[in-house]
């Protein structure tokens, strides 16, 4: 399977291809080398310290889909995260789904549709940015699907374009997570939740509402029992060349969290400038500045800058580790990433 995704992210022109008239295969990848100025590892799933790393951001996609008739389609994503190793990618999608008038029924491991760009989560060329906002993204663990059930009834009008609302029921599932330099179970006990979007041109406004049950399982079998109500809005602007973004995430004692970003298309070029602030479960700011160039439709190069500010805490900033008590703790840090992103 490895060989024959590499094979894909060489030869995109001659393995993209309607390999049947009804079976499509298409995909994504980025490749980015990054560093920070701390010895404190920083980002999630990212770790990065001070020396330039090669493998600590890489992600690769592919995506088989079967249009089995008019109304129904089935699809399968299989994609190697930033923590994952080539040799042990994961299933992040495979459902089957069907369209009927203004509805449309999805039954399988399904995306989460809490932001909005859950859809597009490690597909950086869908984005303007290299990397999605640390303070909203990252906020879910890396959990960024669900197994279940979900139902999408849509209603379009000439005026005011179109809406969309987006229920959905998640069945139990367990994930592993890796934070704070401790490895520990999360059972997803419950989950539902509701999305509603607007688009209307190329502007889009979207909230979503969820409800989760969780068991928390830490190394030393220590058991905690959660149940959070998470909130989401925001919106996405879009005029002449100017692109404007925000999202809001409030969970109740954990998060309240937002970013706000600005980039300005010219020619091949697109220059971008985020801010991000995190509350209640960690005390944070960020500052990003970057610039993504179109070498051709489907492959973009990236420069960004990030700068991160926290608070001389034993958990501080965005740090994926605590902070050693006995020296001077590490509050800000710079992180400098270098990429190249394709979709095929």
């Amino acid at each position: 399977m490895i060989k024959y995704l590499i094979a894909i992210s060489l030869f995109p022109n001659v393995v993209f291809a309607n390999v049947a008239e009804d079976l499509r295969i298409s995909g994504f990848g980025s490749a980015t080398t990054a560093r920070s100025d701390s010895t404190t590892p920083v980002g999630q799933n990212r770790d990065l310290v001070d020396e330039w790393c090669f493998d600590c951001d890489t992600t690769l996609g592919i995506q088989f889909e079967w249009q089995i008739s008019p109304g129904l389609r089935s699809a399968v994503q299989v994609i190697k995260r930033p923590q994952d190793h080539f040799s042990d990618p994961k299933l992040e999608r495979a459902f089957v789904e069907y369209l009927t008038n203004n509805f449309k029924f999805k039954l399988g491991r399904l995306r989460t549709p809490l932001f909005i760009m859950s859809e597009y989560y490690y597909v950086s060329g869908a984005y303007p940015w290299l990397h999605l906002p640390n303070e909203v993204y990252d906020s879910s663990l890396g959990v960024t699907h669900y197994e279940g059930i979900g139902i999408d009834w849509s209603y379009e009008t000439q005026r005011f374009g179109q809406f969309v609302l987006s229920p959905y029921y998640s069945r139990p599932v367990e994930e592993k997570i890796d934070q704070f330099g401790q490895r520990f179970h999360i059972r997803l006990t419950d989950g539902f939740g509701l999305a509603g979007n607007w688009y209307i041109e190329d502007n889009q406004v979207h909230a979503a509402i969820v409800h989760v049950d969780v068991e928390q399982t830490f190394a030393n079998s220590l058991r905690r029992d959660l149940s959070f109500n998470i909130f989401s809005t925001g919106f996405s602007y879009t005029y002449n060349n100017w692109h404007l973004q925000s999202e809001l995430l409030l969970t109740e004692n954990l998060h309240s969290n937002w970013y706000a970003s600005a980039d300005y298309n010219w020619q091949a070029f697109t220059p971008y400038v985020v801010y991000g602030q995190s509350r209640r479960r960690r005390d944070t700011e960020s500052y990003t500045l970057g610039i993504n160039y179109a070498v051709a439709y489907n492959i973009s190069l990236y420069a960004e800058w990030q700068r991160i500010e926290g608070r001389p805490e034993l958990i501080s900033g965005q740090f994926t580790m605590p902070q050693d008590p006995s020296a001077p703790f590490d509050t800000d840090v710079n992180v400098l990433s270098l990429g190249l992103s394709l979709t095929f």
